[in-house]
């Protein structure tokens, strides 16, 4: 009986207790209204892209862009095709939540030994409300490197995701 008593007294008081919070005054005028010499938000410099959106990073002569891809048949690891003036690295990152997303890290070439590494990570993305599923998730990727004739003789795959930072592939042309 004492504990409808307290859960009915709750329904009512914690309702009350609250109405003050929402109120329409912010931290701008006491009437609610902000002060219009007051800066706006802008983006901050150094934000991160969306998901879904290419990233290009250029290191030197040669170029590099990331593609999210929905498949992602073998987590973890990450395989290398070369072209015509291009390298294909295709593969899949482990996020340690529902939160991360991929994201090229780094591209570097090594002009002595003609050897391109690329870095490929799962980095947590979200707001400072937003929950996330506590799952791991299997982030698929494309990097399109072009090296515009660049010698490129070897290249390296190296995933920072949820299992460290280690190289997935190293293949040599």
């Amino acid at each position: 009986m004492q504990r409808r008593t307290v859960l009915s007294g709750l329904a009512i008081a914690l309702p009350t207790a609250l109405s003050g919070c929402t109120g329409s005054s912010g931290p701008g005028e006491p009437d609610g209204t902000d002060d219009p010499d007051a800066p706006e938000d802008t983006e901050t410099p150094g934000e991160t892209e969306t998901p879904g959106d290419d990233q290009t990073v250029t290191p030197g002569r040669i170029s590099a862009s990331l593609t999210p891809r929905e498949e992602c048949p073998d987590p973890g690891n990450g395989t290398v095709s070369f072209g015509n003036g291009s390298i294909s690295v295709v593969g899949c990152v482990v996020g340690n939540n529902g939160c991360n997303v991929v994201r090229l890290q780094e591209t570097d070439y090594e002009a002595e030994t003609g050897e391109v590494t690329v870095v490929v990570a799962a980095v947590e993305e979200r707001a400072e409300d937003e929950a996330c599923t506590e799952a791991l998730v299997n982030l698929g990727y494309e990097v399109a490197v072009e090296t515009d004739g660049t010698a490129v003789t070897s290249v390296r795959v190296v995933h920072d995701d949820v299992d460290g930072r280690r190289t997935v592939a190293d293949v040599t042309k």
